[in-house]
């Protein structure tokens, strides 16, 4: 049925081209790595998620690898297949590299076999302390595995960090070993903490530099986590943290030049007939960004290859419409452009004719105004053009006795007042077309900060809920609203939901357009409320919205009979 239509999507692989500017990042690190004066170094790289670190470590391998004084080793923690002991995998796998790499000389070898050594004891005692193996020995060798043990025994993990350093002041020619580690963020709290003590304790040695890309929040949040909720655990995650990281550096948010110039790039790679034919763009968008030339993707006319300026129309529309958060997110933006592949492709499946400028203004109303979105799209075909008239011209404010539409919310007036005009293009089938996507997709494409968070307002402690509440209330509105039915969505799982209405009222109250959200849920889990509910909703600022749960809750012969008198009391207060 699809015969002839191609899918253009963009995957989430950090890039070896840089599209965003980082050379204003990498040269820095760059630099420190090269400077004797710290020894050993850890760099953090720190930026939310889908904010470009592993692109940086990418840039970073690229820079250093050619150099014969640095030897590069790439870590991912978080694929790693032995999660109850990822300190020893982070340090086998820097010592098999370094192996790998310098094999000619044998005292090399010999010296990795002997740290591995030492490193395979650790494991047998990790693994008798679990009691995996405790029916295969008998009690004197146990008692001999857990013998503790001197520096100069070669069971023991004391003299590793000695052994390790005179293995790297060996090694011929090279000035540092950079091991580049990548997704700490990812890992879970044991495997975040095992990770930097294998860094601190074992791998921090002179001639090596370490550099973390990671979320600086969520390692803070890891350690603390691994520390059990005291008073003291986010204050020494915080100095835990410092300890280690030595060069703190967070990556830039995209300004809106930036994220215009990237977007641009993406479009581009879709046109262009190999990725070499980026190189040219992106190397004259970082010449221009160094002179403070605008836009970025500008005087292309010397290139051998450029995109369509239809192109670089796209990269601009779409710049101009998405909102600050989705703008300075590079993940974002391309998850954005993924949805424009996806709904591009099933209407030419479908043979809607729209044009790619138009499906961009409708994907930017879905994604950020869902609302006024839906009034459009419920709107009957024979009013719909009336409708979008009266938008455009309250939008453009040329005449004063234009009103904003009925069921259009106030913050779609840059939206509508942005080209193209939609008030003499056929909307219908388009409209039809993605109404019957949005139930099937509301609220599905959540990021893992938004999971990560979400997970955190359903959580044990008050103190953590309400810190995840308050970071969801600083997200962009469209973003919060698919947070929020993705966090409803979890009622189901849940053996109580009062904990999951309280945060949801709250979150409502700081995001009023999402009350009707919460309304939904309570109808839907009526008969689960508990009688926390109703006091909560009449203590509310949107008391008046859920005046029609409180009185189901109150008449309902199903309902619990605490529920119910709660619901009473509240009524009669």
């Amino acid at each position: 049925m699809t015969d002839g239509l191609r899918l253009q999507l963009w995957d989430d692989n950090p890039s070896l081209v840089d599209f965003l500017g980082f050379d204003a990042v990498v040269a820095p690190i760059v630099a420190a790595i090269s400077t004797p004066d710290i020894d050993p170094v850890a760099v953090g790289v720190h930026s939310p998620w889908g904010g470009g670190k592993s692109t940086v470590l990418n840039l970073l391998e690229k820079e250093l690898s050619p150099r014969t004084e640095f030897f590069v080793v790439r870590a991912d923690p978080w694929q790693y297949d032995n999660h109850d002991d990822v300190r020893g995998d982070l340090i086998v796998e820097v010592l098999d590299q370094v192996e790998v790499q310098f094999k000619e000389w044998g005292k090399v070898t010999t010296a990795v076999k002997d740290l591995v050594k030492r490193l395979s004891w650790a494991r047998i005692g990790l693994t008798l302390g679990k009691g995996a193996l405790s029916m295969q020995w008998d009690v004197e060798e146990l008692i001999e595995a857990f013998t503790p043990r001197g520096r100069t025994d070669d069971r023991s993990m004391a003299g590793f960090k000695d052994q390790f350093a005179r293995l790297i002041e060996g090694l011929p020619y090279i000035q540092r070993v950079v091991v580049l580690v990548d997704d700490l963020d990812r890992c879970l709290p044991p495997a975040v903490m095992a990770t930097l003590e294998a860094i601190k304790l074992f791998l921090a040695v002179p001639k090596m530099v370490f550099v973390i890309a990671a979320d600086q929040e969520m390692v803070r949040e890891s350690i603390a986590v691994s520390l059990g909720e005291t008073n003291r655990s986010n204050a020494f995650a915080v100095r835990y943290l410092e300890k280690i990281i030595q060069i703190p550096v967070s990556l830039p948010r995209l300004a809106p030049a930036d994220a215009e110039a990237y977007t641009g790039l993406l479009l581009a790679s879709a046109e262009a007939a190999s990725p070499d034919a980026l190189v040219p763009l992106a190397n004259r968008c970082s010449e221009r960004r160094k002179k403070g030339l605008l836009p970025l993707l500008g005087d292309l006319g010397g290139l051998a290859w450029s995109p369509a300026e239809t192109t670089l129309a796209l990269a601009t529309q779409l710049a101009q419409g998405l909102s600050a958060d989705r703008l300075a997110n590079p993940r974002q933006i391309k998850r954005f452009l993924n949805a424009f592949g996806v709904r591009r492709l099933a209407a030419e499946s479908r043979e809607v004719d729209i044009e790619p400028a138009v499906l961009i203004k409708m994907l930017l109303l879905e994604d950020l105004h869902r609302p006024s979105f839906q009034t459009l799209a419920s709107t009957p075909p024979a009013q719909r053009g009336d409708l979008i008239t009266g938008w455009e011209l309250w939008a453009a404010g040329s005449d004063p006795e234009a009103e904003k539409p009925e069921g259009i919310a106030a913050e779609t007036r840059d939206w509508a007042a942005a080209p193209p005009s939609l008030a003499a293009i056929g909307l219908d089938r388009y409209l039809d077309l993605a109404a019957s996507f949005l139930n099937v997709g509301s609220g599905e494409q959540v990021s893992d900060n938004v999971i990560r968070l979400v997970s955190t307002l359903l959580g044990d402690g008050e103190a953590a809920r309400e810190a995840g509440l308050a970071e969801l209330i600083q997200l962009g509105e469209s973003e919060q609203r698919a947070a929020m039915e993705f966090a409803l969505r979890q009622a189901r799982r849940l053996p109580e939901i009062d904990v999951l209405m309280e945060m949801a009222i709250k979150w409502a109250d700081a995001t009023p357009s999402l009350v009707d959200l919460v309304i939904a849920a309570a109808e839907q889990g009526l008969r689960r409320l508990g009688p926390g509910v109703p006091p909560m909703m009449s203590a509310s600022s949107l008391k008046v919205d859920y005046a029609g749960i409180i009185n189901r809750l109150a008449t309902d012969d199903d309902v619990d009979d605490m529920v119910r008198s709660a619901a009473r009391m509240e009524l009669g207060n």
